[in-house]
């Protein structure tokens, strides 16, 4: 029997090393850039640091690279000494009067050159200067705060604030906090371990094991393979799933009123305000975007929405296929079908 014990322990440690330097090999499983295991997701570390009023802010001065799971971008991410995206200006237009876009990575441009955002191509489509504002990950809460720091410095003319309402009803419920150079969802940000520069998942919150599966996931890519999938499987038969309950126009009142409070403040420095509603992407999203438009024509808080400005947009064809995020060619066109609206808002040619 100890013999057969001993066997079958020295085929399964074969077997174990045998994969992990299979997947080594392969590069299945790494924790690096440009790996689902790299805690920063797309943004290099330290892209961020803290903020008292945000959570989290732009690092001024700041130079990396965003590169997505699988390579499907890698593009330079420089940061100004404002703490806005540093964007090449249209040498047409002049610093005054400006315009300041706020929102979360879509208005950043995650994914496309600075010269490539939306922001870019409205600057060089509009005929005036426009400065990038937008944070990877914010809410409206947060974009508010944003709102509330530059009108006073750049007296801009115009705000655009650019969110998702799916996605701002979940971050004002849930949002991303700073951790370890990182961003990361508030939800299981205490369960996060610092090793080797990387952020591991303790995948239970048992004493010493959950350190254990952290330790074991940076050390091994066949545990990062296997542990979080069995960690799902338990969870999954410990607490059956229920279906989401239906969003409701409660779940949008933060959204709805972070936006009029942006709105007002705007205007309290004599800016021109709209929010600008990113594509839908399923019936969840129209759901959620139908029930804020109603609450900000009753709040009267002026709206565009990218599915009205550019309808029939064939949008997959304007999104990286993984990513989600706008392409160079999404930003173009978003960029250039905003043009008229906001020389519109400003009365101009």
């Amino acid at each position: 029997m100890k013999k057969k014990l001993a066997l079958s322990a020295a085929s399964i440690l074969f077997t174990l090393l045998f994969a992990e330097g299979a997947l080594r090999l392969l590069g299945i499983g790494a924790a690096g850039r440009g790996s689902p295991w790299f805690a920063g997701g797309n943004h290099p570390r330290f892209l961020f640091q803290p903020d008292p009023e945000s959570g989290y802010t732009l690092r001024p001065g700041f130079r990396g690279r965003e590169i997505a799971p699988g390579n499907e971008f890698d593009v330079e991410a420089v940061i100004d000494a404002r703490g806005l995206r540093d964007q090449p200006h249209d040498p047409r237009t002049a610093p005054e009067p400006c315009v300041l876009t706020v929102g979360d990575s879509m208005t950043f441009g995650e994914g496309v050159p600075a010269d490539r955002s939306y922001s870019a191509w409205l600057e060089r489509t509009a005929g005036v200067r426009i400065y990038n504002a937008g944070v990877p990950g914010f809410s409206s809460r947060q974009m508010l705060a944003r709102v509330r720091r530059f009108l006073p410095a750049l007296r801009p003319v115009a705000v655009v604030v650019t969110l998702s309402p799916l996605w701002d009803r979940q971050r004002c419920a849930t949002p991303f906090v700073y951790k370890a150079g990182y961003i990361v969802a508030q939800g299981y940000a205490d369960r996060l371990v610092l090793l080797g520069g990387n952020l591991y998942l303790e995948e239970t919150r048992l004493p010493v094991l959950g350190s254990a599966t952290a330790y074991a996931k940076r050390y091994s890519a066949v545990m990062r393979l296997a542990l979080p999938g069995a960690a799902g499987a338990a969870r999954a038969l410990l607490h059956r799933s229920r279906d989401a309950p239906t969003t409701t126009a409660a779940d949008l009142e933060l959204t709805a009123r972070n936006l009029a409070a942006a709105q007002h403040l705007a205007e309290s420095f004599g800016a021109r305000f709209v929010a600008l509603l990113v594509d839908d992407r399923g019936e969840e999203f129209r759901h959620d975007r139908a029930l804020l438009e109603t609450r900000l024509r009753e709040l009267g808080v002026p709206y565009l929405a990218a599915d009205e400005i550019l309808p029939g947009a064939d949008w997959p064809r304007l999104r990286f296929a993984r990513d989600g995020h706008w392409n160079a060619a999404g930003h173009e066109v978003v960029g250039k079908a905003l043009a008229p609206r906001l020389q519109a808002l400003l009365g101009r040619r």
